[in-house]
């Protein structure tokens, strides 16, 4: 099949056009980072005094469908987009800041206000020229026709969350803009161009985007693995494709929306995949481009793998977003072996789910007593939790719950409670361990809880896991001293610094409490303590009369001494 591409202007691409970006197609995903560059792109254009100067922008490779919609006289085609997805969505958010800002200038902006109108939005907003997907509330759509920016305390996707982002920074883009929004407006119409891919042959487009996305660009390989096993599906399952695409489409749509809900990264599923999968794999986590060869090969030889391989990389997208979503998890999933051991267990399919929650357990407290309590780096036992996460993945039969959970358990062998709480003591528990110590926290607070028979707060943690740490950590003894706090701590020099980052002299609050307490004497504190007593770890400190080197000492070898049992 022969491919001419287009070389176009934006003006010249958008016209006689309306896009829609298929469900199973990643969701808006851009971040501050890419629009700035593409804000510096535009800029640097600006600044060069040669007008027939032009900044190629990027390449669009399309699907034009048989359908068309017609608006009066005028006839559109409908194409799905492949690539350039990301650029193409935001220069559109732009046109429509800037048709905002022309909106309330002179007659001549005014004009050129409503084209754009009429650009972005058709038949009083029957069509738009840009169809998003995984669009459920409407976002997009609405600042087009309406230009309204949702709260986003209203807003549940991180993909949504990005949108928003766009719009408010294209608007601060194009009210920054010198000489006028005109001139930009004639920049980004004219000026920018693209290299225009349309083909009607859908197996095709998904060849020509792993071509073009095979260069070191920056696209992220489960896109890539995803056209390339689009590919093959097209290519070599032939009479029965249609039953298969639909498949593949229904599963890479699932994947792109369990994506869009949190901060997961697509090519952290593919590797993931390919490490459990791969039985003569090494000891290290799969790199992407060798996951996607290894999938390559295995779907090339057996193409109706592309609906199992599409199922396995959902079944891991689903697990992630599990782990991502528990906040209380975030100290024990930070390590990406530490990850795949997690998710290989929730996948075996041989447990129950109660084994499963009872060996989930056993990992989370392996974890942290070697990732958390002694703070190994993520170069620590790798081969040991791939080799296991591997077994434990493929191992549905030979392997009793027991068996697993004692594997579980010797991964830890060599870091003793004792000796990882131990290191606890005189230690700085704040910088660079704040995650740790919320978790750390939050497991006494259960503890101290079920002392009494009762319960967390689970308000007050959900807005302490909400919340960034230095909103909720509060130092008793604070990091400034002020003349009532003088010599609590000793009077050397250097001393007392040490001293206040130490696990006897750390608290938590609700979110902004401890900007309240400052420097305040303790007697004080106590007062602001007393009224936020939602957290059961605060009654401790409320018993002290006064907090001192021996008080911070107390506490710090009563958490030492409960941490030695509680992740023995």
């Amino acid at each position: 099949m022969s491919i001419r591409p287009d070389n176009l202007t934006l003006d010249k691409l958008l016209q006689g056009r309306l896009f829609r970006i298929p469900d199973y197609q990643r969701a808006y995903s851009w971040e501050t980072k890419q629009r700035k560059d593409l804000f510096g792109d535009i800029q640097k254009l600006g600044q060069i005094q040669n007008s027939d100067r032009r900044h190629f922008m990027s390449t669009v490779v399309c699907l034009q469908t048989r359908e068309k919609e017609e608006v009066g006289a005028d006839e559109f085609g409908i194409f799905h987009i492949v690539d350039g997805q990301q650029r193409l969505t935001t220069l559109i958010i732009l046109l429509k800041a800037i048709s905002k800002k022309l909106s309330s200038g002179s007659d001549i902006e005014l004009k050129e206000s409503n084209k754009l109108k009429e650009l972005l939005v058709k038949e009083n907003g029957r069509l738009i020229l840009l169809q998003t997907n995984h669009d459920s509330k409407r976002i997009f759509r609405d600042y087009l026709e309406k230009g309204e920016i949702p709260s986003e305390e209203n807003v549940e996707t991180l993909a949504d969350r990005n949108m928003i982002c766009a719009f408010k920074e294209c608007m601060d883009f194009v009210d920054k803009w010198q000489p006028n929004a005109l001139q930009l407006l004639k920049l980004v119409k004219n000026r920018l161009d693209f290299i225009f891919y349309v083909l009607d042959d859908e197996g095709a487009v998904h060849t020509t985007f792993e071509v073009l996305n095979s260069r070191g660009l920056a696209v992220d390989w489960l896109d890539k693995c995803k056209s390339m096993l689009m590919g093959i599906a097209f290519e070599k399952l032939e009479d029965a494709s249609q039953e298969y695409i639909k498949d593949l489409r229904d599963d890479w749509s699932k994947i792109y929306r369990t994506i869009g809900l949190k901060r997961i990264q697509g090519q952290e599923i593919l590797r993931f995949a390919a490490t459990l999968e791969d039985i003569k794999g090494g000891s290290k986590v799969s790199g992407a481009e060798s996951a996607m060869e290894f999938f390559r090969s295995r779907c090339e030889n057996n193409p109706k793998d592309v609906i199992d391989v599409s199922r396995k990389f959902l079944k891991i997208a689903d697990k992630l977003e599990d782990f991502v979503s528990n906040s209380r998890l975030m100290a024990v999933t930070k390590i990406s072996h530490a990850r795949l051991l997690g998710i290989s267990i929730m996948l075996n399919e041989a447990l129950n789910a109660d084994e499963k929650s009872n060996i989930l357990k056993e990992w989370e407290k392996v974890t942290f007593r070697i990732f958390g309590l002694q703070r190994r780096d993520a170069r620590t036992k790798v081969g040991d939790y791939v080799r296991l996460a591997r077994t434990i993945f493929s191992d549905n039969n030979s392997s009793s719950a027991s068996e697993i959970l004692q594997k579980v358990t010797e991964l830890g062998k060599d870091y003793p409670a004792d000796k990882a709480a131990e290191e606890l003591k005189e230690n700085n528990c704040y910088e660079g361990w704040e995650d740790e110590l919320i978790y750390f926290l939050y497991r006494y607070e259960e503890y101290l809880a079920n002392q009494c028979g009762g319960s967390v707060s689970e308000e007050t943690w959900a807005q302490v896991w909400s919340s960034s740490p230095t909103k909720t950590i509060e130092h008793i003894h604070p990091q400034t001293i002020t003349e009532e706090w003088r010599g609590k701590f000793g009077t050397k020099k250097g001393y007392v610094t040490k001293q206040v980052h130490r696990l006897g002299n750390l608290v938590l609050l609700p979110p902004g409490v401890n900007s309240i307490c400052s420097n305040k004497p303790f007697s004080q504190k106590k007062e602001i303590y007393e009224k936020h007593r939602h957290l059961k770890l605060i009654d401790e400190i409320l018993e002290k009369e006064d907090w001192g080197l021996a008080a911070m000492e107390e506490r710090e070898n009563r958490l030492v001494d409960w941490a030695k049992k509680e992740w023995t």
